[in-house]
Order: C-alpha cells, then sequence, then structure tokens
C-alpha cells in the first residue's frame, strides 16, 4: 500500500537536501495549472527563491493566474509580509507559458489542475514526451490515486504526491504521498524540497 507522510517541511537525508537545494539553479521548476492553488503554488516556490515556470492551457487562463499572484502578493506588501522589491524579484524569478514543451529543462513539476483524473493522466502522459527521465513529476491531488496518476508518465519510480494545503502561501504544510512504485529517492526529494522551502 503507498504510505503518506505529512511533513511541516523537515527531511532528515541530506542528498536529498542537498538535491533540493539545487533546485532552480539550472532549470528550476514548473507548475501546471495556475488557478487558486496552482498559483499559490509558484507564489511558495518563488518567494522562496526558485525560479519558475508556470504552465496555463490558453491565454485567458494565463492572465487570470497571473491575477491570483497579483492579488495574493499585493496583499502580503500591504500586510507587511514582502516589500515591494522583494515582490518585484519574485516575478522576475516566474516564467508564464501556454506552452507545455516550455518546460522541458525543468527539474521539478508540480501538477496543479482540476480534481479529473483523466486530465490528470493526459498531462503525465505529455510530461513523460517533453521533460528528462531524471525529472521529478508530482501531482498536487487531494483525493485521487498517485498510483493511477503516476502509471500514465511511464515512469511512475519518478511519481510522487506533493500536497500543498490552501492557501498555499500561509499554510506552511507539505503533504508527501508515495504511490505504489515511488523511489525513495523521489520521496526524500521531495520532502527536502518541502524543507528547503522554508
Amino acid at each position: 500500500m503507498p504510505d503518506s507522510t505529512t511533513a511541516g517541511h523537515t527531511a532528515s537525508d541530506e542528498a536529498a537536501v542537498a538535491a533540493a537545494g539545487q533546485l532552480g539553479s539550472d532549470g528550476g521548476v514548473d507548475v501546471v495549472g495556475l488557478g487558486t492553488m496552482g498559483a499559490g503554488i509558484v507564489e511558495v516556490f518563488a518567494r522562496s527563491g526558485l525560479s519558475v515556470v508556470g504552465v496555463e492551457r490558453d491565454e485567458e487562463s494565463l492572465e487570470r493566474g497571473r491575477g491570483h499572484l497579483r492579488s495574493s502578493t499585493d496583499r502580503a506588501v500591504r500586510r507587511g509580509k514582502l516589500t515591494e522589491a522583494e515582490q518585484t524579484a519574485m516575478f522576475d524569478r516566474i516564467r508564464f507559458t501556454t506552452n507545455l514543451a516550455d518546460l522541458k529543462d525543468v527539474e521539478l513539476v508540480v501538477e496543479a489542475v482540476p480534481e479529473k483524473l483523466e486530465l490528470k493522466r493526459a498531462i503525465f502522459a505529455q510530461l513523460e514526451e517533453i521533460t528528462d527521465p531524471d525529472t521529478l513529476l508530482a501531482t498536487n491531488t487531494s483525493s485521487l490515486s498517485v498510483t493511477e496518476i503516476s502509471v500514465a508518465s511511464g515512469r511512475p519510480s519518478r511519481v510522487v504526491g506533493m500536497h500543498f494545503f490552501n492557501p498555499a502561501p500561509v499554510m506552511r504544510l507539505l503533504e508527501v504521498v508515495a504511490g505504489e512504485q515511488s523511489s525513495a529517492s523521489a520521496l526524500a526529494v521531495a520532502r527536502a524540497t518541502g524543507e528547503a522551502m522554508g
């Protein structure tokens, strides 16, 4: 049976921590789906200093996702949680696109589209074709089987669940969920990524 561990952004695997610490130094990370949840995940990564590619299906959805980010960070600035300079630097680390092929060089992909199994499986099948075999693929699902999603990728050992809680920029909690074939190293990097985000 798959296991599930809830981590308050902690990890013990030193190699995984080092690997997670390097995320964003080359290819960066990607979030597919920029609804309220996905945009929040992009914000978490970017505020942690990582380079992020945010992907949506069309320009209208992309602009809506950009708007979610703008509203959230504007609110953080008003509350003194973020300076205007930090907000500008954060947006400089984000690239928005409607083309999945733009994420071919990323090191971590987090899928955050609506909770529809076939939609998620279709995206993971495309990710298999686009990304490097070593890329860590994660689903933000809160209710679907990570195993059923992972088999669509053709590399289930590199697929894990990374469930952020809403609103992601506020809730400092990440649930890492194993599929039946998730490798120990993939799970360790996912947990260490949570640690690296603070």
